[in-house]
């Protein structure tokens, strides 16, 4: 096997030809997606009921005044009822949900399982489905880190807090998100609503109309759309703007490179996957994490794409229903990613290294997630509208180049501290 270095000169005519093809694809897609905002019709085949989503707004708007009334009184209620108020029943059914959630938030495995087993259960839920599906790329994302690739790229400071600021939010999300998914199954098994129940899970006031609505008149591209901006609240105001994320992750010259390089990709594999040839993706490339506006469009543009097209959504399922969850890349491209450390010698060197989340990181005890009430305006409400999914999400090629730049990085940054790279995957 040749194991000669190439020159450092090389490397960077590699890097600059893939970063150039990158720039050419992500101008296609940007053009697409300007033209797809001339017509702002939501497709039909999402269900979106305006006067709903008007009826949940203005049921919003309500609680707002209320909650101002209360605050101008000094007389505002405490989130929880008062257990004098809960019956028996009703205490037994939170401090279930309590356990089940706990139980079931202890690493990123667990909880992407149970997105999908919720789905599975109830599948007018759509946002399971979605959260399963970006929960995996977290998961992917957080093995990254321990990857040989970005070990050479990255300092270790920096790869640890970007792990804590991508497990904070997965728990957190997780936290705040899972209740309401059970005391949906519950109601649903009691055949009677349930929510007046949220405020004993810390959940924003401003879901409960939603839930209301749902309820009366099952909307799921609704009740989608606002969980998302739901949960992105939820983060925001406890991680991303946190002081220790912003200084040692989000303002960090590593972090922009990941723009940059367009790392923040959340992919959706199609098919089930091949050894032999890359597993057709779609998905988007999210630019600015810390802009909350633009983490919002974004979400609600990826649930657009699983749900708009149904080669899309059943290639999905598909793909959650046979691949159980790992943590490493190889469970969607096993062509290009390979589990196993590699040898130096051997019959996969032409693998990348992608470690199972189970052997790279261990469960970790969390400070208390602490959830809030978000709501205080109505600004927010301005998103509650129907999803628009981009004209063009086909991520394959984008992905391919992502991981080539990546190398050609690699082998630059190997080639000058004098040491073999890997080989080109």
């Amino acid at each position: 096997m040749n194991t000669t270095n190439p020159p450092p000169w090389l490397s960077v005519i590699r890097l600059i030809q893939q970063m150039l093809g990158t720039g050419k694809e992500l101008l296609l897609q940007k053009l697409v997606h300007l033209r797809q905002h001339i017509s702002l019709v939501p497709p039909a085949s999402l269900q979106w009921n305006d006067l709903q989503a008007d009826r949940a707004a203005e049921l919003i708007k309500r609680t707002i005044t209320e909650q101002e009334r209360m605050r101008c009184m000094d007389q505002r209620k405490m989130e929880q009822l008062a257990p004098a108020l809960l019956s028996r029943k009703e205490r037994q059914i939170i401090s279930n949900i309590e356990r089940t959630v706990m139980n079931l938030n202890r690493n990123n495995l667990t909880r992407t399982t149970a997105y999908h087993r919720i789905y599975e259960k109830f599948p007018e839920l759509h946002w399971a489905l979605l959260a399963h599906m970006v929960s995996r790329n977290g998961g992917w994302s957080m093995t990254d880190l321990k990857s040989d690739l970005l070990k050479a790229l990255m300092s270790n400071e920096y790869r640890h807090w970007s792990y804590r600021l991508l497990e904070r939010c997965n728990a957190m999300i997780f936290h705040d998100a899972y209740p309401q998914l059970l005391l949906y199954a519950e109601s649903r098994r009691q055949g009677r609503s349930l929510f007046h129940l949220l405020p004993e899970f810390k959940v924003s006031s401003f879901m409960k109309p939603i839930w209301d609505s749902f309820w009366i008149q099952p909307n799921s591209a609704l009740l989608a759309i606002a969980l998302i901006i739901n949960e992105q609240h939820v983060i925001e105001g406890k991680v991303v703007q946190h002081p220790s994320y912003q200084q040692k992750v989000l303002d960090h010259m590593d972090f922009k490179a990941h723009g940059w390089l367009q790392m923040n990709q959340v992919v959706l594999p199609t098919t089930i996957p091949s050894a032999y040839a890359p597993t057709p993706l779609v998905g988007l490339t999210l630019e600015r994490f810390h802009h909350l506006p633009e983490r919002i469009a974004f979400g609600k543009q990826l649930y657009a794409i699983l749900f708009h097209q149904e080669e899309v959504l059943e290639g999905a399922l598909h793909f959650a229903r046979a691949v159980p969850h790992t943590g490493s890349r190889m469970d969607y491209w096993p062509h290009r990613f390979t589990a196993c450390r590699l040898s130096k010698e051997g019959d996969n060197q032409s693998l990348l290294y992608s470690p199972k989340l189970n052997e790279a990181y261990k469960d970790e005890r969390h400070a208390p997630l602490e959830t809030w009430d978000w709501l205080c305006s109505s600004e927010p409400l301005q998103y509650l509208q129907a999803p628009l999914p981009p004209l063009s999400c086909e991520m394959t090629k984008l992905h391919e180049r992502m991981w080539e730049e990546l190398h050609a990085l690699y082998a630059l940054q190997t080639a000058n501290k004098g040491s073999s790279p890997e080989k080109r995957p």
